[in-house]
């Protein structure tokens, strides 16, 4: 009799998984031999995981409906609601743990990843959150674990940690990534087979409590598939290898998924013990939310199976802001109004004007450039020093997948959000507010045999890119997109208003429309202040820079304006 063909991903998780179901069978009689493949998962290290259904089933699957694997094997969570013509779930093995871990590098109060894996304590999400310092970077990239914790705490920054799980939590134990959220079962399974270092086991973790925080679909559970027409044939490898009371937990749990208009991508959690079901769903516009600076409630359901009832009634809330003739307003030239919600909340009257229109020169962008930097470690970053420069990434991204398979590095809070509201979470996060502080933040915290590739605007000059060189690094870039001045169609200023210059090409545009100047001008950046002052048409006024353009240091200013009060360096 011919061995069984195994099929599965080559990362020890998912040989250990393959395995028992080899050692399930093989005390049956049946010989098995294992397969590892690649899927579309494994061979990126973006941060689009949230766009890309099945990315660690399909390539996987392809193979047992050419006929090289007899069945394949995954983890539940990750097969597509809709699945895949011509394959079959055979099987759902006993499930395992379903809970999420939290973990961090040195938070002395935490006990150890050993200590959490050996113990059965959790605690909840609020908990958790406060030890969390304000703006905390976080690494994952599912939609659901994301959307949950920026439901609760919406200033943390979601980070893409991509790789084996091995590899993530090197990434947490080399600071490159200040927390880190994992599934337990994957963590506990490597743990049992003696595949965890000691290093990462010495780091601090938390298991998150299911109420607050219930499991994705299908998690805990191995699916072992087939093909279509061989279900019959392999009838006693189902009786074998199936578990029927996590065959009916999982499959509740994917059919209300799909009952609420959702996929595996879908940012739920669904939770059904023996048929009593805890979930909690995000709105599908949870992201545009979030990155516009706006708030998000989670939907709840604790019940059972049968009753189950979702419908999201929530509406979008929309802040609107009048403007009193005699009072002063702060006039922008963004094209984004991310930050212009934010300070309006805060009670500083804000109207974007803007004077410039960025176009992308999709040609310009590299392609097939991959397969000169071999293993993946040594792959370049793409770094991205504006919201626009964020969106054309994306765009191209969509037409020239290398760009979206390496890793992204934003500027700052804004340039995240520009990405993360197009489906992009990003490796790293400079948080930071010009060229200047970008640079140390990437002399800091690059290696320097990191290539770095880097889109220009078709007015930027070259300042950038030479000092990046001078700190060692091999840098690649190009004009990305061309800056285009426009005319307003209306723009009305007193001079008690204040006007904020978004770029030096902002400044040169408002100068040539001949745009009324008040008294103060808010620069973002050296650079721009620099070409405000040199443009005749702004003497006069007084140019303040802004080297942190952000809501808080907005609006202390226009605080201590209107109450007469100079902003102290």
């Amino acid at each position: 009799m011919k061995p069984l063909i195994v099929g599965t991903r080559g990362s020890k998780l998912a040989i250990l998984q393959a395995m028992e179901v080899k050692k399930q069978l093989k005390l049956s009689g049946f010989r098995c031999e294992i397969k590892t493949l690649s899927s579309l998962g494994d061979r990126s290290l973006g941060g689009d995981l949230s766009s890309k259904v099945g990315q660690f089933v399909h390539g996987i699957d392809e193979a047992l409906i050419e006929g090289a694997v007899d069945i394949t094997v995954h983890s539940a969570k990750d097969i597509p609601i809709e699945g895949m013509n011509g394959v079959n779930t055979l099987a759902y093995m006993e499930r395992d743990v379903t809970s999420d871990l939290i973990l961090a590098n040195g938070i002395e109060e935490w006990p150890s990843l050993r200590e959490v894996l050996e113990s059965s304590r959790s605690k909840s999400l609020l908990s958790i959150m406060k030890s969390v310092p304000m703006k905390s970077k976080i690494g994952t990239v599912a939609g659901r674990r994301q959307s949950f914790l920026l439901s609760s705490r919406p200033d943390i920054i979601p980070i893409s940690v991509r790789g084996h799980i091995e590899t993530r939590m090197n990434r947490l134990i080399e600071n490159l990534v200040e927390y880190l959220i994992l599934a337990e079962v994957g963590i506990s399974r490597l743990y049992n087979a003696g595949h965890i270092s000691e290093e990462a086991l010495e780091l601090k973790a938390l298991r998150i409590k299911e109420i607050d925080w219930p499991t994705a679909p299908g998690q805990g559970a191995i699916a072992v598939n087939c093909r279509v027409q061989d279900k019959g044939k392999f009838c006693e490898l189902r009786t074998i290898l199936n578990h029927i009371p996590t065959e009916e937990d999982v499959s509740k749990e994917r059919s209300l998924l799909g009952l609420i208009g959702g996929g595996c991508l879908f940012p739920a959690g669904i939770k059904s013990d023996e048929g009593a079901i805890t979930a909690a769903i995000s709105p599908k516009d949870w992201r545009t939310r979030y990155s516009r600076g706006d708030t998000y409630k989670i939907h709840r359901y604790v019940g059972d199976y049968e009753g189950f009832n979702f419908t999201s009634n929530e509406a979008e809330e929309k802040y609107v802001q009048g403007f009193s003739k005699d009072s002063p307003k702060l006039v922008t030239t963004l094209t984004s109004d991310r930050l212009t919600s934010q300070l309006r909340k805060e009670g500083v009257p804000t109207l974007n004007v803007p004077v410039v229109k960025l176009r992308p020169l999709i040609d310009n962008w590299p392609v097939r450039f991959l397969e000169q930097f071999g293993v993946r470690s040594r792959w370049p970053i793409l770094v991205l020093t504006s919201p626009f420069a964020a969106k054309c990434a994306v765009e191209v991204s969509k037409i020239n997948p290398e760009i979206g398979n390496i890793p992204w590095l934003a500027l700052g809070e804004g340039t995240q959000k520009a990405c993360f509201e197009k489906g992009v979470t990003v490796s790293h996060c400079g948080m930071v507010g010009n060229s200047e502080q970008l640079l140390e933040y990437i002399a800091s915290n690059v290696k320097r045999e990191t290539s770095l590739y880097v889109p220009r605007s078709s007015k930027s000059d070259y300042r950038f890119i030479e000092s990046l060189v001078e700190k060692g690094f091999s840098v690649e870039h190009w004009i990305a997109y061309e800056n285009l001045s426009i005319t307003p169609d209306t723009c009305s200023l007193s001079e008690e208003d204040v006007l904020l210059i978004s770029s030096s090409s902002s400044a040169e545009s408002w100068a040539s429309n001949r745009l009324k100047v008040p008294k103060t001008v808010l620069s973002m950046g050296k650079s721009t202040t620099e070409t405000v002052e040199t443009i005749p048409y702004f003497v006069g006024c007084e140019v303040i820079t802004l080297e942190e353009p952000t809501v808080d240091y907005i609006t202390s200013f226009w605080e201590s304006k209107v109450e007469g009060r100079e902003i102290e360096d």
